[in-house]
């Protein structure tokens, strides 16, 4: 039996209105809003889209299925498309509306066959379901002699005057008139056609609601478009068929979907779409030349063929090249897309799954780096060698004649992250200094199996040090034995690399450390996933409880807020009073936390090394934004006087025309900058319970100039309370942060 009693009215106003939009990979309720105004220029075709929209969206409410899923459309729009193709074709009348349902049942029942068959292998089921439901009523048109073909579309001019009078028939004669064009009108008429809708005035208006819903979508539409149609140009095929098939659509959406919705956009996606534009024009015609003996369109098939092929040839790669990703979470627009999604892969490199920490406690200086002038050549050049330095730059005291006048020698290894040891060599003797043992290359050794394809080798270690056997579990940071002299080494050093095979002697890997502080003058730096150059001085994070603490977000967590603002401008006083947080985690388990007052969300995610505030939806006149900006990347671990360096996604902080314009270029240069920085201004005794002061500070750029900066302190008490001061040219905000966990 089913029960519609947990459906309300937004819920279903929500599925109907995203079930229009998804149809262009978006969930705007302003673009769903014109795409059903555009489906009742033709009436028929409007109410048989609106029918089978909501049957299909009811069933799934009915059945059982994913709210979200549901309410974002995509159960809806299949349906929907097969609703506006059955409601064009045939007169309106019981009997066609009867069949829209049937058909919308079919479709939906498709649509969750598809959803399971191609979700499998983390592909989109496109709009299959609506061409099997669309062919399966159009082969049984012949036999369907209770429905009447419809006559509409014959006396255009008079469908046009009952639907707005002589003002409208009068601009829909200027717009034939003066768009004159084919290139543009076929264009229009293909992006009509998308909701069967054949009049150029379907496609202006699809047209301005993708502009204005996405530039990103906007321009890929007219890049597809113009690729087919040069392509056409080149090949000799009449492109001017186009004109009466408006099949067109397939090269709009196949652009769109690969080019800034399945992909992040940028340069490579717009290559790539440069490229596979032709295969659609040729899957285009030739299976037009099928599908015209059965005497049906073939509809979307192209742009279902090679988008599916594309996305699971992605699937299989080994790799996943930083210019071509796919979208891990979707958010529903291109731009937001690549502004979270390209700040997020420096954060978060899906090419390094392992966060490896130094091998040692202290301040180590890298003497020879990748590539290096003595050895680390050729297949084995991706690695390092670490020794201790004084001021001086020396790496021993006195003469440097024995092992115990080097300040590395002896020193605690460590291991770099959770393994198995694979192999461990303790055996071989130190060399005295300025020999070398090449029968032993790499002396006392110790192997850690990370994962799969990645391991890591220690070696040059001390006689009789290694703590650790073969088949031992080590966790990050646990001792393995001690710097030596051993095998290929005329003076003590740590020799440290990566690969992707078990044994002493395989090849190195280029894979960077974790996380890590790089000594500058002033202090030090923190650096993610990079790989330190010869003469650096790193030393790893210490570990501080308090900000551990206090950044660990739990679900279930609340957290009461107190805001004070001082500004003369109306809007920002506003901010002021006391709210309540809650820390809850989506469908997708990601952390977020929410403000019960204006339902602003904080989407975070904490590694035990970094906090990181990776996405904010809502108003930035709330204390919940700001608080998002004051912690946008905070080290759980650190030392005295040392800064972290990040980049605020655009959309976050930019607005207006600045924003709209950089939407055009995005995908190709980004002249709007948000700079993020960090310091620790004065973390007490580390070891012990002081307070931690920090100050952040957040530059807007325009083209690398900064035109606003907002100056924050932070500060984090043993009581666990969280002070944030924000402090820019319209406001000055202060807001309280007291963590405590949600009574039961």
């Amino acid at each position: 039996m089913i029960a519609f009693s947990s459906i309300n009215r937004k819920e279903i106003v929500q599925s109907v209105l995203n079930s229009y939009s998804q149809v262009f990979f978006s969930t705007s309720n302003l673009l769903a809003v014109l795409l059903i105004i555009i489906s009742f220029f033709d009436y028929g075709a409007g109410i048989g889209g609106l029918l089978a929209v909501m049957v299909a969206n009811l069933l799934a409410w009915g059945l059982g299925y994913n709210k979200y899923l549901i309410s974002s459309g995509l159960y809806g729009y299949n349906a929907l498309l097969v609703g506006l193709g059955v409601g064009l074709f045939y007169q309106p009348s019981v009997e066609v509306y009867a069949l829209i349902v049937i058909a919308a049942i079919l479709t939906f029942f498709i649509t969750i066959v598809f959803q399971g068959v191609l979700g499998k292998y983390g592909l989109p089921f496109l709009s299959i379901p609506f061409l099997f439901g669309i062919w399966i009523v159009a082969l049984s048109g012949g036999d369907l002699t209770a429905l009447n073909i419809s006559e509409r579309g014959i006396f255009t001019y008079n469908e046009l005057y009952a639907l707005g009078g002589q003002n409208f028939v009068d601009f829909y004669d200027f717009l034939e008139k003066h768009i004159s064009n084919s290139f543009v009108r076929i264009y229009l008429h293909s992006l009509g056609a998308i909701f069967f809708q054949s009049h150029l005035l379907a496609g202006i208006v699809i047209a301005v609601g993708l502009l204005i819903y996405s530039r990103i979508t906007f321009v890929l539409s007219i890049l597809g478009f113009s690729v087919a149609f040069l392509f056409y140009q080149l090949v000799g095929i009449e492109f001017s068929s186009l004109s009466y098939t408006f099949i067109g659509f397939n090269y709009i959406l196949t652009a769109i979907a690969l080019g800034g919705y399945y992909l992040v956009p940028g340069r490579v996606s717009f290559g790539w779409i440069i490229l596979m534009l032709p295969a659609v024009v040729l899957v285009t015609t030739s299976t037009q030349q099928i599908f015209i003996l059965l005497k049906i369109s073939a509809y979307s098939l192209p742009f279902n063929i090679v988008v599916l092929m594309f996305l699971y040839a992605l699937k299989l790669r080994e790799k996943r090249p930083r210019k071509l990703l796919e979208t891990p979470v979707q958010l529903g627009k291109p731009e937001k897309n690549l502004y979270l999604y390209t700040g997020n892969l420096k954060r978060f490199p899906a090419a390094y799954p392992v966060s490896a920490t130094l091998p040692f406690l202290g301040e180590w200086t890298v003497s020879q780096g990748h590539s290096g002038e003595y050895t680390h050549k050729a297949a084995w050049r991706h690695a390092w060698d670490f020794v201790i330095t004084d001021r001086n730059g020396e790496q021993y005291k006195g003469s440097g004649d024995f092992h115990e006048d080097y300040f590395c020698f002896g020193k605690a290894v460590l291991a770099p992250f959770d393994g198995t040891v694979i192999e461990a060599v303790n055996h071989i003797e130190d060399n005295i200094i300025g020999d070398v043992n090449t029968k032993e290359n790499w002396g006392n050794t110790v192997i850690i199996k990370h994962n799969d394809y990645l391991y890591a080798k220690l070696s040059h270690l001390k006689y009789h040090s290694v703590e650790v056997k073969a088949g031992d579990q080590v966790k990050k940071g646990q001792l393995l034995g001690r710097c030596g002299n051993s095998g290929r080494s005329p003076y003590p050093h740590l020799h440290f690399q990566f690969q992707v095979t078990p044994y002493i002697g395989s090849v190195t890997l280029d894979y960077p450390f974790g996380n890590f502080l790089l000594k500058e003058n002033k202090g030090y730096v923190q650096k993610n996933f990079e790989f330190p150059k010869k003469e650096n001085i790193v030393v790893n994070p210490a570990k501080n409880e308090l900000l551990s603490k206090a950044l660990h977000f739990i679900p279930g967590q609340r957290m009461n807020i107190n805001v004070e603002v001082d500004s003369p401008k109306e809007k920002w006083l506003k901010m002021s009073g006391d709210f309540s947080w809650l820390v809850q985690t989506d469908v997708y388990n990601n952390t977020f936390i929410k403000c019960e007052k204006d339902n602003g969300l904080a989407y975070l995610h904490n590694n035990d090394e970094l906090h990181y505030f990776t996405n904010f939806t809502g108003t930035k006149y709330s204390p919940l934004y700001w608080f998002f900006v004051a912690l946008f990347k905070v080290p759980t671990g650190f030392l005295p006087n040392s800064r972290i360096n990040d980049s605020i996604p655009i959309n976050l902080m930019f607005s207006g025309v600045l924003k709209f314009l950089q939407d055009f270029v995005a995908p190709l240069y980004l002249f709007l900058n948000i700079d993020y920085q960090l310091v620790m201004k004065d973390a007490g005794d580390i070891l012990s319970s002081g307070d931690l002061e920090m100050k952040a500070e957040i530059s807007k750029k325009i083209l690398g100039k900064t035109v606003n900066t907002y100056e924050i302190d932070i500060k984090i008490s043993q009581e666990n309370i969280i002070q944030v001061s924000v402090n820019f040219n319209e406001a000055k905000i202060n807001i309280t942060c007291q963590n405590e966990l949600e009574s039961r």
